[in-house]
């Protein structure tokens, strides 16, 4: 059953106010998937900067909750040390399915892959991989919807974690679709390329005046690109295409570069060779990979694929994963540095793309 609330549109300088929402009837679902915690590390793996709608939740028991948004779907996770709890709002069609929900969240959290096995390899392959600690290396690499991936990480540049949460929650209240309310606070799904077509018109003005600034012309073009391209099936393509191949159809999108085109291919593509180089990780190749750059000051195209293709050549198919372990060790340190633990959701750490 699908009900339609409509609400008069109210322009603020700082929010965004939806037009309409749509409000499916939503079903609760309750499962466990057994997984051992030195395979997930479910802070760094949701909190890190791979997406950017998890936050954590402290509940009476002391015990730590993960609330957040994916597939369309409210999810709250708890950790055990060999299960991974969960409750989830979605829509009907988990209803027929038990393992439909346990299928999903497995996808997204890509627990088909082994990650000690390549994680023992890894250690083989270079010394510095052997000296992270083991809750650093249960890092896994989600596998997220494209336009999601997308749209967030054009936001990501030249900002910071908790700032592009802000600007993705306002697109999905004015875009998406109501899930329900959950903690006092209404929840959206991600919006779909049909509805942000829709408001392709006015999209640009009503994204600037919720302070995405130049971000808010590059996601209004992006999203005329990609339905232009073809939109799902275009996705689809890029999944088949080799690595290479789908990259340089992701930098034909405005506001798109190698490095924002790498997570995509990394984070919803499947393409784990993809290997991301941001300032975090140019200083690990400077100080450990490729000591010959130490003096080298910016990261210029060239670099850019050296140091990729160093850590292909090290690292194998999965040198993308290896990546992931690595930010968020680099991530780690520099909270620990500044001397205060904690949760790299809060951290006013610039990640630029």
């Amino acid at each position: 059953m699908l009900s339609v609330s409509f609400k008069c549109v109210i322009r603020h300088q700082f929010a965004i106010v939806p037009i309409y929402n749509y409000t499916k009837r939503m079903h609760i679902h309750q499962g466990q998937i057994v997984v051992n915690e030195e395979e997930l590390n479910l802070d760094l793996t949701l909190l890190g900067g791979q997406s950017f709608r998890w936050e954590k939740l402290d509940g009476p028991d002391c015990k730590t909750t993960r609330k957040g948004v994916a597939y369309n779907a409210y999810w709250e996770l708890t950790q055990g040390p060999k299960n991974l709890h969960y409750t989830v709002h979605g829509d009907s069609r988990g209803s027929n399915d038990a393992n439909f929900y346990d299928k999903l969240l497995k996808r997204y959290l890509r627990l088909d892959f082994d990650l000690n096995e390549n994680v023992n390899e890894w250690r083989k392959l270079h010394p510095h991989f052997e000296e992270l600690s083991t809750k650093l290396k249960a890092v896994r690499v989600l596998d997220q919807e494209p336009l999601e991936n997308i749209l967030s990480f054009i936001c990501s540049q030249n900002n910071n974690i908790k700032r592009i949460s802000t600007m993705i929650e306002r697109l999905c209240s004015r875009y998406g679709n109501r899930i329900g309310n959950f903690h006092s606070k209404d929840v959206y799904t991600f919006p779909s390329l049909e509805s942000l077509v829709e408001h392709q018109d006015e999209m640009e003005i009503q994204l600037r005046q919720a302070k995405f600034g130049y971000r808010a012309k590059f996601i209004a073009q992006s999203v005329a690109k990609i339905n232009e391209f073809g939109g799902t099936k275009w996705f689809e393509n890029l999944r088949k295409l080799s690595y290479h191949e789908a990259r340089t159809e992701l930098v034909k999108l405005p506001g798109i570069g190698f490095k924002v085109a790498d997570c995509i291919c990394l984070m919803s593509l499947n393409h784990l060779e993809s290997v991301p180089i941001d300032t975090h990780i140019f200083k690990i190749a400077q100080s450990v990979y490729m000591p010959q750059l130490k003096n080298v000051k910016a990261v210029t195209p060239k670099i850019y694929e050296e140091i990729a293709e160093n850590f292909r050549n090290i690292y194998g198919p999965y040198a993308g994963w290896t990546q992931a372990v690595l930010f968020c060790s680099e991530l780690q340190q520099f909270q620990t540095e500044k001397g205060v633990e904690k949760s790299p959701s809060k951290t006013n750490k610039k990640r630029k793309k």
